[in-house]
């Protein structure tokens, strides 16, 4: 094990919580999501539970939807 703190640890996961969390307050279903940008919402789900390896783009896409910006949905405090 190595002797640093991993920061990104579980990003995946408060990536998808806040994805969630901001969709939520926006009051789109996770099937509302998906098809605003045409993905399945299957796919939505995944990335909300951190089980996705989504891309830069997709994650663009995700925030233009919700109309935020990029970086605010890397912003963990919520």
């Amino acid at each position: 094990m190595n002797n640093y703190t991993d920061f990104n640890f579980d990003v995946e996961k408060k990536f998808g919580a806040k994805l969630a969390y901001v969709r939520k307050n926006k009051k789109l279903s996770q099937m509302k999501l998906a098809e605003i940008v045409n993905m399945n919402f299957n796919y939505i789900g995944q990335i909300e539970r951190g089980e996705a390896n989504v891309t830069l783009k997709t994650m663009k896409i995700l925030a233009n939807a919700l109309e935020v910006e990029l970086h605010s949905l890397f912003d963990f405090r919520f």
